[in-house]
């Protein structure tokens, strides 16, 4: 396995895991409203990068938006991948910026220590 697959393999991983994360993290955050479409929109991706195995030192680059963020296209009859493609968590990073803007109005209207908080 070359360094450049490896390499790949581990964004496709990192991808996987940040919009996982994300996605639970939408579904257990208590009083965010639409619980159930932040999540699906965590597992969203925006733009990325697919590899032909056969060709490991080729990257193809492509704006699209697909979701998972990370999955591959196997040939007809087998498991063995033709192309992996991983696309940027762009719906997990909006999730994880809504879950901190809830987290902080939460804060500000119990009268937490919040930054806004002495300004009513």
């Amino acid at each position: 396995m070359t360094v450049s697959l490896t390499l790949y393999l581990a964004a496709m991983a990192a991808s996987l895991m940040v919009s996982g994360g994300a996605a639970i993290a939408a579904l257990r955050e208590p009083a965010l409203g639409l619980k159930p479409l932040w999540a699906l929109l965590a597992l969203t991706g925006l733009g990325g990068a697919a590899l032909v195995p056969a060709v490991p030192g080729a990257l193809y680059w492509f704006l699209g938006m697909a979701l998972p963020t990370a999955s591959f296209s196997a040939a007809a009859g087998s498991w063995q991948p033709e192309v992996l493609r991983v696309l940027f968590p762009f719906g997990a990073l909006a999730v994880l910026v809504r879950i901190a803007v809830h987290r902080r109005r939460q804060r500000v209207s119990r009268g937490g220590d919040g930054a806004l908080a002495g300004r009513r």
